[in-house]
C-alpha cells in the first residue's frame, strides 16, 4: 500500500517552452534516486539530476546515457541549487541519511526550490506514516517529522509518500 499525502496550494505547474514538465531529482546517484528516475523516464518529462561531488562516475555516466541532464552541485549552496531548479515543476528528494542530510541538506534544497519558484516539493519521506507516531519512538522518523515542520512553514506545496507495509516491517510484524 502506498499513501500519498499532498499539502499546500496547487499552483500552475512550470512547463518548458515545448510543454514538457521539468522534474529535478536530488540524490539521483543513489539507489532510490535511480529508481525514481527510471519511473520518470516512462513519462514525458525533462529530468534534471542533482548529484554531489564525488558521486560514482559510472552511475553519473549511466544517467547521462539515459538522457538525464546531470548537475554536480554543492548541496550546501542554495543559490547554486536554485539555478538548476529554475523552471522545474517539481523537486523530488531521494536524499538519505541522518540530521545532516534529512534536515540540513533538505533545508537547502527546500530553500532553493522556493527561490526558484518551483510549485511542488516531494521530501525524502519514502517511509511509513510518521505523522501519528509519538516523538521518540523512532529517531529516523523523528528527523522526517522535524523536516516536515520546515516544509509546513514554507510557501511551497508538498507531497509526502508513505510506503506502508514495506516500511512497517521495520517497526512491527506484518500479517
Amino acid at each position: 500500500m502506498v499513501v500519498i499525502v499532498t499539502f499546500g496550494q496547487t499552483r500552475s505547474a512550470n512547463t518548458h517552452e515545448n510543454g514538457v514538465k521539468r522534474i529535478v531529482v536530488a540524490g539521483a546517484a543513489g539507489n532510490l534516486g535511480q529508481r525514481i528516475i527510471n519511473a520518470l523516464l516512462k513519462k514525458d518529462v525533462e529530468i534534471r539530476a542533482l548529484v554531489r561531488v564525488g558521486s560514482d562516475v559510472a552511475t553519473v555516466e549511466k544517467l547521462r546515457n539515459l538522457g538525464v541532464t546531470v548537475f554536480t552541485v554543492n548541496m550546501v549552496n542554495a543559490d547554486e541549487v536554485a539555478a538548476v531548479c529554475q523552471g522545474a515543476s517539481c523537486i523530488v528528494s531521494a536524499l538519505a541519511g541522518l540530521q545532516d542530510v534529512v534536515i540540513d541538506t533538505q533545508k537547502v534544497l527546500l530553500d532553493a526550490a522556493v527561490r526558484a519558484g518551483v510549485p511542488r516539493f516531494i521530501p525524502s519521506d519514502f517511509s511509513l506514516d510518521f505523522i501519528n507516531l509519538r516523538p521518540g519512538e523512532n529517531r529516523n522518523l523523528d528527523l522526517r517529522r522535524e523536516f516536515m515542520g520546515c516544509v509546513d512553514a514554507s510557501p511551497i506545496a508538498t507531497t509526502t509518500i508513505f510506503i506502508g507495509p514495506f516500511m512497517d516491517l521495520l517497526t512491527d510484524q506484518m500479517p
